[in-house]
């Protein structure tokens, strides 16, 4: 098996981890992985959740129902992370460090102008369609009468990793590691 790293074809097994190009972030973010998102409740403990997501280029978006926890734990602290992976091997992951910013709180489908409200639209036009496919009306005509949030969660820092099944060089230990003749300079421990 082999996967291409940079426009070349490389074993599988022995291909390394490396970052995402934008290109390749942005068309990893379109397909339908599940968010977890964390943050923090009033007392400071951690809290995740998972979530749909819309990726716009510039920033996510997701859309937690009123009575959802964690909307209003974003909502009181805005410090977000966030963890979209592809479990799967090779693995691949991005990682959003950002800020929370609440731009609907709590509404219905439609505004009192009548016009839909913003989490209507990613649903109806981005979320929808890319989770649920030709389902889509099932699911979301009986439910698109709830209120819900809409967050933006905005970057401030992204990382992304395509991962084979080599370590990356910062976490072995080379002393561990025998030499031709079987001997290592260290010893490992296990406890067991």
């Amino acid at each position: 098996m082999s996967d291409e790293t940079d426009g070349q074809k490389t074993d599988f097994i022995g291909s390394k981890p490396r970052p995402m190009s934008a290109g390749e972030m942005n068309e990893f973010l379109q397909k339908p992985w599940i968010a977890k998102i964390a943050c923090l409740t009033p007392d400071g403990s951690p809290y995740i959740a998972a979530s749909w997501y819309h990726w716009d280029g510039v920033a996510f978006w997701v859309v937690p129902r009123a009575r959802s926890e964690w909307a209003h734990y974003l909502a009181r602290d805005p410090r977000v992370h966030l963890l979209i992976d592809d479990p799967s091997p090779p693995l691949s992951k991005v990682i959003c460090e950002g800020t929370a910013v609440v731009v609907e709180a709590a509404v219905g489908p439609y505004l009192d102008n009548g016009g839909m409200s913003i989490w209507n639209k990613i649903g109806t036009y981005h979320t929808g369609p890319r989770y649920l496919g030709e389902r889509v009306n099932e699911y979301r005509g009986p439910k698109n009468v709830e209120p819900c949030w809409t967050i933006k969660i905005v970057p401030r820092k992204l990382t992304t990793v395509r991962y084979g099944f080599q370590w990356a060089s910062r976490y072995k230990h080379p002393e561990l590691i025998p030499d031709d003749e079987g001997r290592a300079e260290v010893t490992p421990v296990y406890y067991g």
